[in-house]
C-alpha cells in the first residue's frame, strides 16, 4: 500500500491542458504554489507522543524550512506553525494594528506570548511543541489534526478538527451555491 502522505499530497495537482502533452514537472508545482502563496494544504491526523513529540507530515517540512515560528492561528483558536517568511508577515500586519489602535498591544503581546521562534524537527521530523501552547490550545489531547491553512500549517485536536467539519457542512450545504452567490455581489 503506497504511503498514505505521499498519496494524499499528490491529489489536487493541476493536470495538463493538453492530453497528448506531459505533465508539468514538480519544479513548476512549487513555482505555481509560490505564487499563489497556497504553501499547505492537506489533512493528516498524527499523535502526540508523551514528551510533546509530533510528526509534522513530509509535504509540509520543505516548505517550512529548517526552522520556523510556532504560535497561536490568527483566531487564537489553534496551533500554527509558520515558515519564518510567513511570520514575518504576521508581525508586520499585528504591527501596522497598533498604529491604528493602542488596545492592539495587548493582542501582540498575547500573540507573543505564545509564540516560538526557531523552532525545528529532529531528524524524524517530529516537533517538540512547547509545553505552554500544548496545554493551552490541546489540553492533553493525544491525537491531533495536522492541516494546511494555506501559508501555515494549524494544529487542533482530532476531535475539534471532526466538529469543525461538520460545522461547515451546517454552514455551506451547497458550496456551490455560495460561490455562485458572492461572484453575482462581485459583479453587481
Amino acid at each position: 500500500m503506497p504511503d498514505q502522505e505521499k498519496q494524499d499530497g499528490a491529489q489536487g495537482r493541476p493536470q495538463a491542458q493538453d492530453q497528448g502533452s506531459e505533465a508539468p514537472a514538480a519544479a513548476d508545482y512549487q513555482s505555481l504554489y509560490h505564487q499563489s502563496r497556497c504553501l499547505f494544504s492537506g489533512s493528516y491526523t498524527h499523535g502526540i507522543d508523551a514528551k510533546g513529540r509530533l510528526i509534522i507530515p513530509a509535504t509540509f517540512r520543505e516548505e517550512l524550512g529548517a526552522s520556523f515560528v510556532v504560535a497561536p492561528t490568527p483566531d487564537f483558536q489553534a496551533i500554527a506553525v509558520y515558515p519564518a517568511r510567513e511570520w514575518i508577515r504576521q508581525e508586520e500586519k499585528l504591527e501596522a494594528l497598533a498604529d491604528l489602535d493602542a488596545r492592539a498591544i495587548r493582542l501582540i503581546n498575547q500573540f507573543s506570548k505564545y509564540s516560538y521562534k526557531d523552532s525545528e524537527t529532529d531528524l524524524q521530523g517530529r516537533l517538540l511543541l512547547p509545553q505552554k501552547i500544548r496545554s493551552k490550545y490541546l489540553d492533553g489531547v493525544r491525537d491531533v489534526e495536522i492541516s494546511g491553512a494555506k501559508t501555515y500549517i494549524r494544529i487542533v485536536s482530532a476531535e475539534a478538527g471532526e466538529r469543525e467539519d461538520e460545522l461547515f457542512a451546517q454552514d455551506f450545504p451547497d458550496p456551490l451555491a455560495f460561490i455562485a452567490e458572492l461572484q453575482q455581489r462581485g459583479r453587481s
